[in-house]
């Protein structure tokens, strides 16, 4: 598991897209709350060549929930172009 000091939150797992190029994090925060932090990956090509790339957030936080199998059970459910088969802590 991940923890970002800064927030003292911890990302406990990443389920991502068939594609490779979405994928979903989800993060306890400090207050003990879980939210899913939804990405995609981007490329910005300019005259043929890239010139940046990464990911980028689709939504700031995605949800509120009590609990991590829940917020799994809600990003399962809203975001259909999720793997069946989660990778875990990315």
């Amino acid at each position: 598991m991940r923890t970002d000091l800064t927030n003292a939150e911890e990302t406990l797992k990443v389920l991502e897209a068939n594609d490779g190029l979405k994928r979903v994090w989800i993060v306890q925060r400090s207050d003990a709350v879980y939210v899913l932090r939804p990405e995609e990956w981007y490329q910005d090509v300019f005259e043929g060549e890239i010139v940046a790339e990464g990911w980028k957030p689709i939504y700031r936080d995605f949800g509120l929930f009590g609990s991590a199998d829940l917020a799994e059970s809600e990003a399962m459910a809203s975001f259909e172009w999720l793997v069946h088969s989660p990778r875990k802590n990315a």
